[in-house]
């Protein structure tokens, strides 16, 4: 045998052994070697279409309870254009679209929002120096009816108090109360 053939099946065994420690390996595993001389194939790299990667979904919102086994839709209900630095309220909004009543009995801060840019950074949390009473409050919503959770209000500011720049913004909250988590829709909003 050729030095160059002892040293190859040296590099092969080693790799072999080192792979069997890993996984099963046959011998059609292993790409054969081009013979000397041959005309080597090209090495051009096939282009990979490029996609997109969207970035992981952050969120600051708590969600500890389950989802509400009833039937029913959330949303947000306000103005979809706003002032910087100009105090906006917006309804939480709740629709039964099943045959039996929704009662909750819940406390006035188990609705929580965040504010995200477009780039989907969040860029205001629900104010953590809230003041929460001790109040319970009783939202009652018949079938095929809809009524207000509670309501949320944004200033337009980021979380250090300053105005955030105009563009398009997402409200997205949640009522997680009562023993259930409620999601409404996120609410697109334009800050002028």
């Amino acid at each position: 045998m050729s030095r160059n053939v002892v040293l190859t099946l040296a590099l092969l065994g080693g790799t072999l052994m080192n792979m069997q420690a890993h996984a099963q390996v046959s011998i059609t595993d292993i790409p054969a070697l081009p013979l000397s001389g041959a005309a080597q194939p090209s090495t051009t790299p096939t282009p990979v279409p490029t996609t997109p990667v969207t970035p992981p979904t952050v969120t600051t919102l708590p969600a500890v309870n389950p989802p509400l086994a009833q039937p029913h839709t959330a949303k947000l209900q306000g103005p979809q254009s706003v002032q910087a630095g100009t105090a906006t309220m917006w309804d939480v909004l709740l629709s039964n679209t099943g045959n039996t009543a929704i009662s909750l009995q819940h406390g006035a801060c188990d609705v929580r929002f965040e504010v995200l840019n477009a780039a989907g950074q969040v860029v205001r949390t629900t104010p953590k120096d809230a003041i929460c009473t001790l109040q319970i409050v009783g939202t009652n919503v018949a079938p095929g009816q809809t009524g207000e959770l509670q309501k949320i209000r944004w200033e337009g500011k980021n979380d250090q108090n300053q105005n955030v720049p105009a563009g398009t913004y997402t409200i997205r909250s949640v009522f997680n109360g009562d023993g259930v988590l409620v999601r409404p829709a996120d609410f697109t909003v334009t800050v002028r």
